[in-house]
């Protein structure tokens, strides 16, 4: 039987079992620093992952530090970048948040971030150019500090609002705030990292931007978007046997 969803925190621990059991462990084997992965998630908003990726590579390939990237011009970063998407703006914030770091600290170095908390981290980022809540959360999270912050994609947001943990139309920033929100006490940042690959996968390979499969979701049961007739339990959702690519140390 349906039901609605509560907004209490052991929710996302179910969706957390239920999802492992279907997609597996999400482990990383490395990390990059901060600075790095800030670039990195900088430039891969709206892109894909392999696209964007590629891009990053370029970037380390054409810049041995990322202070030779501060001064860089706009135009010679946005050729290495093509083809991500927003490429010229991207390539004109990118200089501009770096500089600004060095500005504020005297240096690129962000490992400073890993004796704050978490929301003042969130807003110190969230005051560089072209960052906003997704990229800030990334870069704590993803980068080498492990942070206990939640990179909310664009399929964490499409899936929130389907399982009703989230209102309609809600941006990066809210549905951070809404995800973090019941994220239980005893989650690390290691454990919001697998939870959002697992959200991820989910929205890949079955909840679907257009063609939602239902039928072959782990969640069905507790999902006020899936239909009546499909609404039984189903923890052994297949497997998807073409498994996803996760970039190490990717952005979102």
């Amino acid at each position: 039987m349906q039901f609605s969803l509560p907004f209490e925190k052991s929710i996302l621990a179910e969706i957390h079992a239920r999802l492992l059991a279907t997609f597996g462990p999400q482990r990383d084997t490395w990390r990059l620093d901060p600075t790095s992965q800030l670039v990195n998630a900088m430039i891969s908003s709206k892109t894909r992952d392999e696209v964007s990726l590629r891009a990053f590579r370029r970037l380390m390939h054409s810049y041995a530090s990322w202070d030779l990237l501060v001064h860089a011009a706009p135009a010679t970063v946005e050729q290495i970048i093509q083809p991500v998407t927003f490429a010229e703006l991207k390539a004109i914030q990118l200089p501009r948040a770096l500089r600004m770091i060095a500005a504020r600290t005297g240096s690129l170095d962000l490992h400073f971030l890993m004796d704050w908390d978490e929301e003042m981290a969130m807003q110190w980022l969230n005051g560089l150019p072209g960052v906003g809540a997704k990229i800030a959360a990334t870069v704590l999270n993803f980068s080498s500090l492990r942070k206990r912050t939640l990179a909310v994609d664009t399929h964490l947001l499409r899936i929130g609002e389907r399982l009703g943990l989230l209102p309609g139309g809600a941006d990066y920033e809210r549905g951070y705030d809404r995800f973090m929100h019941r994220v239980p006490d005893d989650w690390t940042g290691n454990t919001l990292y697998e939870i959002h690959w697992l959200l991820k996968y989910l929205g890949q390979s079955i909840c679907t931007h257009a063609s939602p499969a239902c039928a072959d979701c782990p969640l069905q049961d507790i999902c006020p978007s899936c239909p009546p007739s499909l609404s039984g339990p189903n923890p052994q959702a297949p497997n998807p046997q073409a498994r996803l690519s996760r970039p190490q140390s990717a952005a979102a």
